[in-house]
């Protein structure tokens, strides 16, 4: 997931519950132009402050292996059949 599709999804909830810039920025104790940079895909501060917006929001950031852009040997089988 890239920074841009996270701010998304925090600026969708935000809105969501009818929260302002300002009153997350107040909420976590950070300046409003910082919540415009995470929800344009464009802050590049700490994950500290991330954590506080996302822990704000009741949700969480997750990490996850990426698909493999070429097929494993045993998903070959798969993909060419034989018959």
């Amino acid at each position: 997931m890239s920074r841009q599709q996270i701010g998304l999804q925090l600026q969708q909830e935000r809105k969501r519950r009818g929260l302002s810039q300002q009153k997350v920025a107040d909420l976590i104790g950070c300046a409003r132009p910082r919540i415009s940079l995470i929800e344009n895909g464009r802050y590049q501060g700490s994950l500290q402050l991330l954590e506080r917006y996302l822990n704000l929001l009741d949700m969480e950031l997750c990490a996850q292996t990426r698909r493999a852009s070429r097929p494993v040997f045993e998903q070959l089988g798969d993909i060419y059949d034989d018959d």
